[in-house]
């Protein structure tokens, strides 16, 4: 999947929740790993940390989710 796919698929799943500059470290990360899941998972730590330091943030979990299509 080309970045500019997965940027589409995203936006449309988050709707008006979508921010590019906030999505845009993470989309190059895994883009860059061109594949290799165990890169990808490395180089998606620095953002995912990240994001879990901001103000504000809240993580929800639903007890009925649904299934994603695949980025």
């Amino acid at each position: 999947l080309s970045l500019p796919n997965a940027e589409i698929r995203l936006q449309a799943h988050l709707g008006n929740r979508f921010i590019d500059a906030d999505w845009r470290p993470a989309l190059r990360a895994v883009m860059d790993a061109e594949g290799d899941s165990d890169a990808a998972v490395i180089a998606i730590k620095p953002p995912e940390q990240a994001a879990m330091r901001r103000l504000g943030l809240t993580i929800r979990i639903s007890l009925h989710p649904k299934e994603l299509p695949q980025l």
